[in-house]
């Protein structure tokens, strides 16, 4: 990472010093801030040590940076446009992920639950009494023949 502004406080200064002597008696690694990849060995310490305290620390020094370590073998985010991709789970679909607490409004299955009224001028109308598309009332009521 080319942003290590982080190191710049004196908690995580301290968790560092920490971190480094118990590193090396569990890992045998020595972590050096100057050196390009320390953030990665911190990410693969977090994932193997066994040590509760170490973790916690980790953790702590990600809350500091703002981000989590990154080992350097995750796969790239997929980018549409510059955007991020939007992943189904598998108990969450596309839908509920875009719309959230909105997918009543767009879910034609969840919109026969809630039934809203409509109202023009005060008055409830009632689907039943709309004239079907294509249709006019002079022609239902039989005045015209043809």
């Amino acid at each position: 990472m080319d942003n290590h502004h982080w190191l710049m406080s004196a908690e995580a200064l301290t968790l560092l010093r920490k971190l480094r002597k118990r590193l090396q008696a569990e890992f045998d690694v020595s972590l050096r801030f100057s050196e390009f990849a320390f953030e990665q060995h911190l990410a693969r310490a977090k994932h193997r040590t066994v040590d509760e305290d170490t973790r916690r620390m980790i953790a702590q020094l990600e809350q500091l940076r703002g981000t989590p370590f990154l080992t350097g073998d995750e796969p790239a985010p997929r980018l549409y446009r510059g955007q991020p991709i939007l992943e189904e789970t598998p108990n969450r679909d596309i839908y509920s992920m875009i719309y959230g607490e909105e997918l009543s409004r767009h879910d034609p299955s969840l919109r026969g639950r809630q039934h809203t009224k409509k109202m023009y001028r005060g008055q409830l109308i009632l689907e039943e009494e709309r004239p079907t598309p294509g249709s006019s009332r002079r022609m239902s009521r039989g005045r015209y023949s043809g």
